[in-house]
């Protein structure tokens, strides 16, 4: 399965941006002295607490590698929440850390007793430091800053000690609301616009503070907890359990509107093609929901002030049922009244994060190829409409059988199926799409605790596409992408492209807490998403911290230090076990030399290959600054040294454009950072990209020209399937 990070709550979102903190002790408004007018406090409730114990039950008996929570282990849990709440080590003291001492090794001696009282303790200082310091902050807006001394700020805090004292804390806050100003100076704003920018700043994320329940405080400690046990162990709650569903299944029951949190209201940012709220031509980006009614005649709820998890909550619902919207234009448009728009909900596809097909044509005009690129963004497969007996649930493998259909049509020489960033799925659905290439046989081994091991395999008599294939990879590609890459791999039924891939080998299980206890109780418990098994390819070898080594090797586009399997402490190790009997064509073997020789003399020469080489340098270069200056002149050739190099680049790339024939960048001029909030910036400047423009993404070019080549090797060469 995969192993996306748990929906932890949209309240805390934007303090990713923003880390800072006081002391301990009473919470007080830092210039005056005074006290703040209200305290977070949450609680847990019953029904939490019996999530816990459930949660507890599952773990310490039923997962791949089962702890029991005792003292040594509640600490680990208890760190790891600390951690997970405060990773720049800018909230904390160590004062508060010496506090929480006692608390660490008692933990799963409370939550046996139905007590998470210790749970939230460090969740609710979190939460009280923010509101603090966010209104301190907001008091060091009066007199500005001096942006003439030679200070800098760190880039990371994550190997840093905890702040030693109330004087560094305000220190760290100093620091980072001087960047805040400093990055809005640097756009062109003035100062009277960014007092007025960084005040609702600060005001606003007090107020988000404001809205977090103890369900999202829950959220995050028994996220904490499972990923204690393991990288890709997860618990969701409701609202994170219905996300998590509607990603594996691409569809909901709604009117199709994405949207966001902005200021006081839910806002729309984006609408579905062809659902409800798109077809009724009411209903616009950049509108504010101020009310929802259930039904044609309920009366309207006013959700000004709500938090947008919330308003979804109301507006979904399902098929067939009716939904009442009140809507705000968008502020930009002036004082306009509110209207009311009239919804049927129905079952939506979400068709932007489904598999994509295109056509390339490469080499020259006398020796042109066509090739099928296959996009997979993920394994993903309608678990609810397959139990249901659907015989049209939606899976990917049946998207890729019918694209397949469809290229063998169009005549193409081969195909390349892009996994990059596909971080997985399911399991079933990597298997079967393998058999679209190999036709029935072993895909993967899956060893569960006990040892035991089952053999996993597409079941289909016949390939679907028995021509030249490519597998594009990099650093992202993981789980069941990895299992889908090495089961080609090792059946030398296709050549593997890209970079290593994550390195993730274990199989996760999603289970319903509900289900699985049968004494009466209220509310939901949630679902654990919980490691129960290791795979290992075919040939015995783990894909577990290793990944899949390409055939052919692109460049790495991230430091493999900084992401993937191997960067989680608590990850499982390697190890291997016998092979089983599966066949293995031998043509590819000697081919893959002649092909990596060809790819190495191409690039040489290809100067989309070089551009892209050179932004990576100049990325990585950027990623690797520890510190940034605070002084104004210092910033501004850095700013500007940045912005030549972005606009070199930039240069470069359109004059590659031109010669091809494609359209140059819309943005001639780059401005750089804009020093905004993503929920600060309008609707439109937010909005994710219409793939409107063509484009040369150089690694499915060069991916698409090396199955050109092995296309051609392959001709006139019959293939010879051996035992492996």
């Amino acid at each position: 399965m995969t192993s996306p990070r748990s929906v932890v709550f949209a309240a805390l979102a934007i303090c990713a941006t923003f880390a800072l903190t006081t002391a301990t002790g009473a919470p007080q408004t830092a210039a005056t002295g005074a006290p703040t007018p209200s305290r977070i406090a949450l609680a847990p409730t019953d029904q939490q607490a019996v999530a816990g114990k459930v949660a507890t039950l599952f773990l310490t008996r039923f997962h791949y590698r089962p702890r029991p929570l005792d003292a040594a282990f509640s600490a680990v849990v208890f760190d790891k929440l600390v951690e997970t709440l405060d990773p720049e080590r800018s909230y904390f003291t160590q004062a508060d850390i010496a506090h929480f001492a006692p608390l660490r090794p008692t933990l799963g001696t409370a939550i046996d007793q139905g007590d998470l009282t210790p749970a939230f303790e460090p969740v609710n200082l979190y939460l009280n430091r923010i509101v603090e310091e966010s209104r301190y902050a907001q008091s060091l807006l009066k007199d500005g800053f001096d942006f003439t001394a030679h200070e800098s700020i760190a880039t990371e805090r994550k190997a840093l000690p905890w702040p030693a004292s109330t004087d560094e804390l305000h220190e760290l806050w100093r620091e980072r609301a001087k960047e805040d100003w400093l990055r809005l100076k640097l756009a062109g704003q003035g100062d009277d616009a960014i007092r007025k920018t960084l005040t609702h700043r600060y005001t606003n994320l007090a107020s988000r503070i404001g809205k977090t329940s103890a369900d999202d405080a829950f959220q995050l400690f028994m996220t904490a907890y499972a990923e204690s046990t393991d990288p890709h162990t997860d618990y969701f709650a409701a609202e994170a359990a219905t996300a998590f569903n509607t990603e594996m299944s691409l569809s909901l029951e709604g009117i199709g509107a994405y949207l966001r949190e902005h200021d006081e209201y839910t806002q729309v940012t984006e609408l579905i093609a062809g659902s409800p709220a798109a077809k009724s031509g009411k209903i616009h980006v950049g509108d504010r929901i101020t009310g929802v009614g259930q039904g044609s005649a309920g009366p309207l709820t006013d959700v000004i002030g709500w938090r947008s998890d919330d308003v979804i909550a109301l507006i979904k619902g399902k098929s067939g049922t009716t939904v009442r919207v009140e809507l705000l234009p968008d502020e930009s448009k002036g004082d306009v009244a509110p209207h009311v728009v009239t919804l049927t909900r129905r079952h939506i596809s979400i068709e932007d994060e489904a598999a994509k097909q295109t056509v390339l044509q490469v080499g020259g005009p006398n020796h042109a190829h066509k090739l099928g690129i296959i996009t997979v963004p993920s394994f993903y497969e309608d678990f609810d409409a397959r139990r249901a007996g659907d015989a049209n649930y939606r899976s990917v493998t049946r998207d890729v059988s019918r694209m397949l259909g469809e290229l063998k049509k169009q005549n193409v020489d081969g195909v390349v199926i892009d996994l990059r960033d596909n971080g997985g799925g399911s399991l079933t659905e990597a298997s079967d799409m393998v058999g679209l290439f190999t036709g029935a046989g072993p895909v993967v081994q899956v060893r569960s605790a006990d040892g035991k091991v089952d053999v996993q395999g597409a079941t289909n008599a016949a390939p679907t596409w028995t021509g030249a294939l490519g597998v594009l990879v990099n650093h992202g590609s993981a789980s069941a992408s990895e299992i889908f890459a090495a089961a080609i791999q090792d059946r030398g039924r296709g050549v593997i492209l890209g970079q290593r891939t994550f390195g993730k080998g274990t199989v996760q299980n999603l289970l319903d807490l509900d289900e699985a206890v049968e004494e009466q109780h209220e509310g939901k418990l949630g679902e654990l998403k919980m490691t129960i098994a290791q795979f290992y390819r075919i040939n015995g070898d783990s894909t577990q911290l290793l990944g899949v080594t390409p055939d052919i090797a692109f460049p790495a586009t991230e430091d493999e230090k900084d992401f993937g399997e191997s960067t989680y402490k608590n990850a499982l190790p390697a190890s291997s076990i016998a092979a089983v009997p599966h066949t293995h064509d031998a043509i590819l073997g000697p081919l893959v030399p002649k092909l990596d020789s060809a790819h190495a003399a191409r690039v040489q020469h290809a100067a989309r290959w070089q551009l892209t080489i050179d932004e990576l340098a100049a990325f990585q270069a950027t990623a690797a600054r520890t510190t940034v200056s605070l002084n104004l002149d210092e910033r501004k050739a850095t700013r500007e040294a940045d912005l030549k190099a972005s606009a070199d680049f930039r240069a470069r790339r359109n004059a590659l454009n031109l010669a091809d024939g494609l359209p140059a960048d819309d943005d001639a001029s780059p401005q750089g950072d804009d020093g905004l909030d993503p929920e600060e910036r309008s609707v439109a400047q937010d909005k994710r990209p219409e793939p409107t423009k063509p484009s040369k993404d150089p690694y499915v070019q060069e991916a698409a020209q090396i199955i050109a080549d092995e296309a051609a090797m392959t001709m006139t060469v019959a293939p010879t399937p051996k035992a492996g």
